[in-house]
């Protein structure tokens, strides 16, 4: 073998390959930074939703008639941001989970859920990283007139007061 008299450029080489690395690591933190902050912003836009559901009562006379207007007026809310807008790769909608959607209006949360997923390319190859965000916002939901006057009446009947349910009336402050 024939050593080299000479190593010009050596230093040249390491320091580049050096520094490409730390650019590297510099741009995947910002990915990373960037992957959640938007997060942050479907989170939010989420909870605007799902308060938006929870307030979105219209005086119905039935107790479930108020949960299609109170979501639509979540779902208004939400594509009132425009997310696919800010964050170009967003393909996710709104799912709410309301009292009545499983079977026996048993929901313990009501409220609001977004899944949704970032990905982050791996420099120097086609892959890319996966990261699957999921923002839930469960407040509960207020019950609504209609069923705070059925809920007293039931009360007032089982009670044996006699008392009349035409007008609405408080015996006790549970919520109505």
């Amino acid at each position: 073998m024939k050593k080299l008299k000479e190593e010009k450029g050596q230093s040249t080489i390491e320091f580049l390959v050096s520094f490409s690395m730390a650019l590297g690591f510099v741009f995947a933190f910002l990915k990373i930074s960037i992957a959640y902050t938007n997060g942050y912003l479907v989170h939010y836009v989420n909870f605007l939703s799902s308060r938006a559901y929870m307030v979105g009562e219209r005086d119905s006379n039935q107790p479930s008639g108020s949960d299609g207007a109170a979501k639509d007026l979540a779902e208004a809310v939400f594509e009132g941001f425009n997310i696919g807008g800010i964050i170009p790769t967003f393909d996710s909608n709104l799912q709410i989970e309301d009292p009545e959607s499983n079977l026996g209006g048993t929901n313990l949360y009501i409220g609001t859920r977004v899944e949704y997923e970032e990905s982050i390319n791996i420099p120097g190859s086609t892959k890319k990283i996966r990261f699957p965000f999921v923002s839930e916002s469960y407040l509960g939901m207020e019950p609504t007139r209609a069923e705070c006057k059925f809920r007293i009446c039931d009360a007032m009947s089982r009670v044996g007061s006699g008392a009349s349910c035409l007008k609405h009336s408080t015996v006790s402050d549970n919520g109505c």
